[in-house]
């Protein structure tokens, strides 16, 4: 599938306040963005998520590396096609919903019945056909999130990045805001967000980059069945010597299942051996079944993993 975008080798350094040291928020960060998906990039505070963002955007000047949107590099030009959503969006809190998006549309170029008629579609595909005349300053958090991503399609655009859009809002929140993504892409639109909402980015996105200390851990396909899969193998009538052998096989102790015991087998590589020892020692296999690794679980292990380098 052809990627609208494309981060290769980006690096980005700044220098601290203080100590003048070098500080790097992004090291050679590889990532491609296929046309047409929900791309989800998680991990935890500092790990680059905004400043990738930032980057992208040209509001920050990238160290080495280079972004290419449609297969060339991206030029002022080619960010008319990208609308942004940051985290913590600034309003005129004194403008109303119509004025507030009168005054972006300019900014987009649009003018007169263009603008007008534009306002008015976008007002309606966000839900806020009851609030055009409402003032921001009296306006809930996710009905500014409306506004905030009403802004950034006013322009059609072809990629829309939106940075934490569920943060701070309440569960109802956060399932309007969700069916709004859904709606967005369902009309052609690629959408990039960022979250802390594991669940959220598990349930809405194809595919999600796992992010850490600048870096890319791994891209993870979750719309793909057999994508890292593992297995979870029941057994009974076996002996220590036999556990023994299948907690090497698997690298994680059995657990204990009434009268048999569990197994976590690390890939389809390992059923076979597994099954072959069981039978060797004329135990029973009581079943064998796939599972999948929670995101919330491939997260923390990468997590972990760049802590204890701490």
């Amino acid at each position: 599938m052809t990627a609208i975008l494309q981060l290769s080798a980006l690096t980005k350094h700044f220098r601290h306040n203080w100590t003048m040291r070098r500080v790097v928020v992004l090291d050679g960060l590889e990532l491609a963005v296929r046309q047409g998906e929900i791309f989800g990039l998680i991990g935890p505070n500092g790990a680059g998520k905004t400043t990738t963002f930032k980057v992208v955007l040209g509001l920050l000047r990238v160290t080495s590396g280079s972004v290419l949107f449609r297969g060339r590099p991206l030029s002022t030009a080619d960010r008319a096609a990208i609308g942004f959503l940051p985290e913590q969006p600034y309003f005129y809190d004194y403008l109303t919903v119509q004025e507030t998006l009168t005054l972006y549309g300019r900014l987009y170029g649009l003018h007169g019945s263009a603008l007008t008629q534009r306002v008015a579609e976008v007002v309606e595909q966000v839900q806020l056909g009851h609030k055009p005349r409402a003032s921001l300053r009296s306006l809930s958090k996710g009905t500014l999130q409306r506004v905030g991503i009403a802004q950034a399609i006013l322009n059609r655009p072809q990629l829309l990045i939106l940075d934490e859009p569920m943060s701070g809002l309440d569960p109802t929140g956060r399932h309007a805001m969700r069916e709004l993504v859904r709606t967005l892409h369902g009309s052609g639109t690629t959408v990039v967000f960022s979250s802390h909402i594991l669940p959220d980015a598990e349930a809405l996105c194809d595919r999600v980059a796992i992010l850490t200390r600048g870096r890319l851990r791994e891209v993870i396909d979750l719309r793909a069945a057999a994508n890292g899969q593992l297995y979870q193998l029941t057994v009974s009538s076996v002996g220590a010597e036999t556990l023994a052998a299948l907690e090497r096989l698997a690298n994680s102790a059995p657990t204990p299942d009434g009268t048999g015991w569990r197994i976590r087998l690390p890939g389809s590589a390992a059923v076979g051996p597994a099954l072959d020892l069981v039978r060797g020692a004329a135990g029973s296999v009581e079943s064998l079944v796939p599972v999948h690794p929670s995101l919330e679980e491939r997260f923390l292990a990468h997590v972990g993993h760049a802590r204890s380098l701490d």
